[in-house]
C-alpha cells in the first residue's frame, strides 16, 4: 500500500502543477480554460487507476470518458458552489473540496470498477475533499498568499495542495472504502 499512495500522491502533485503551469498558457477560449483542470485531473485519475491501483476493465474507452466527464464537472460545480454559495470562508473550500470529490468518486465507480463498498468508498472521497480543502485554506491563512495577490501562486497552490491529497486519499477509498484491496 506504501507505493500504491507514494505513486498516487505523486501523480496527484504532478496533475496540480499541470494545471496551473499549462493553464496559463492556453489560449484564451472560455470552455477550454474552464474544462482544462478537470480533463488533467481526469486523465491523471485514468492513469492512476489502470496502471497503478490496477482496475481496468474491457471497456478503457467509456471508463476514460466517464472519469473525464466526472473530473470536468467536478471542478466546474466546485468553481460554482465556491461563487454562488455565499458561504463563509471557514467552510467554503472545504465544501468546494468534497463537491468535487463526490463528483470525482460519482465517476470513479464506473470507472474503476467499484461494486462494493460503494458507500464507504464515496464518503471516505468526499471526506478526503473537504479535508483538501480544509487543508488548503489553512496554508492560505498561514501564509497570507491571498494577501500578495497574485493568482498564479493561489491556484498553484490550490491545485497542487488539492489533488495531491485527493489522489492520497484514494488509496484509502479504494483499500477501506471498496472492500477489495490493490
Amino acid at each position: 500500500m506504501a507505493k500504491q499512495f507514494q505513486a498516487f500522491a505523486i501523480l496527484g502533485l504532478v496533475s496540480g502543477l499541470i494545471c496551473s503551469f499549462a493553464g496559463p498558457e492556453l489560449p484564451n477560449i472560455k470552455w477550454l480554460v474552464d474544462a482544462f483542470p478537470g480533463v488533467v485531473l481526469g486523465f491523471f485519475l485514468f492513469f492512476a487507476g489502470r496502471y497503478v491501483a490496477h482496475r481496468d476493465g474491457q471497456r478503457w474507452l467509456s471508463a476514460l470518458l466517464v472519469t473525464l466527464s466526472a473530473a470536468i464537472i467536478g471542478w466546474r460545480l466546485a468553481v460554482k458552489v465556491g461563487v454562488d454559495s455565499g458561504l463563509d470562508e471557514l467552510y467554503l473550500f472545504a465544501v468546494c473540496g468534497a463537491v468535487g470529490a463526490g463528483c470525482v468518486a460519482i465517476g470513479l465507480l464506473y470507472a474503476w470498477r467499484i461494486r462494493t463498498g460503494v458507500v464507504p468508498f464515496v464518503l471516505i472521497t468526499l471526506l478526503v475533499g473537504a479535508f483538501g480543502g480544509f487543508i488548503f485554506h489553512l496554508i492560505e491563512l498561514v501564509s497570507g498568499i491571498s494577501s500578495i495577490n497574485n493568482d498564479f501562486v493561489w491556484t498553484t497552490l490550490l491545485f497542487t495542495v488539492w489533488q495531491t491529497i485527493l489522489f492520497a486519499g484514494l488509496v484509502f477509498a479504494l483499500r477501506y472504502g471498496s472492500g477489495r484491496s490493490s
